[in-house]
């Protein structure tokens, strides 16, 4: 079952799965918004509330999924996430294939906000901004939005690669706040390659944030590093940055 909630007015269209998916409610759903698109000469934009990761019932759903995605994946312009499933985060089974499609991870008590977003005209694109007053052998970043392959081809890589000619190790100090949104499928697999090709680079990693996904994969994957890595919760900030000094 899913229910649909099509909104004229913000240009939107409120997805909530519940349950094993169906081929009856997935053609359900690629009718309605087939039906709006001819009704109004508008695409809009998705949000799709998933609290559990969905399954499909069997083929013939899956096929229907795939429909579905194949003739609306070029034209649809945003898609919101709304789930603090960590699964459903990681598999991304719903919007990996919207490839022309901006797509941002939104907790769940953060849906007015992810409706908000989807129904702007414009975007709040991923960052890596160095913060300053830190020693030169310490890469401090905060990361915003939505975080892209092109911001680590264009910001992190050069810093580190530079930083790496003046120090035998560095440290790392990453900061991803509420504003922080995740990483693209592009970015994702660079951030594994990233953090493979410099095992040996940091001495020290400090990750501060909320997310629960990130603390639990830098708990698992940290245990695994030759580095030190040490993850503080927002509100130890201050304790973060005297540790990466030390």
């Amino acid at each position: 079952m899913i229910d649909i909630d099509i909104r004229d007015r913000e240009n939107i269209a409120i997805i909530t799965p519940k349950g094993r998916l169906t081929a009856a409610s997935i053609a359900e759903l690629a009718e309605r918004i087939n039906s709006y698109i001819n009704e109004t000469d508008r695409v809009p934009n998705l949000v799709i509330h998933a609290r559990d990761l969905p399954f499909w019932q069997d083929f013939d759903a899956l096929r229907a999924h795939l429909n579905f995605v194949k003739n609306h994946e070029s034209i649809v312009r945003k898609v919101a996430l709304v789930s603090d499933s960590k699964l459903l985060w990681v598999a991304r089974v719903l919007v990996d294939q919207f490839v022309g499609a901006k797509v941002r991870r939104f907790n769940e008590d953060a849906i007015d906000d992810a409706i908000g977003w989807a129904q702007m005209e414009e975007d709040n694109p991923g960052t890596i901004t160095e913060i300053d007053g830190f020693p030169a052998d310490v890469i401090a970043i905060e990361l915003n939005g939505l975080i892209t392959s092109q911001d680590y081809t264009d910001m992190l890589v050069p810093l580190v690669a530079e930083r790496a000619k003046a120090h035998d190790k560095l440290k790392l100090l990453c900061v991803m706040g509420p504003y922080f949104d995740g990483y693209s499928a592009g970015a994702m697999w660079d951030d594994m390659r990233f953090g493979f090709g410099h095992l040996t680079t940091f001495s020290r990693i400090a990750l501060v944030t909320d997310h629960d996904w990130i603390r639990t994969g830098a708990k698992f994957f940290g245990v695994m590093m030759p580095s030190e890595v040490v993850v503080f919760d927002m509100a130890e900030l201050e304790d973060a940055k005297a540790w990466i000094r030390a």
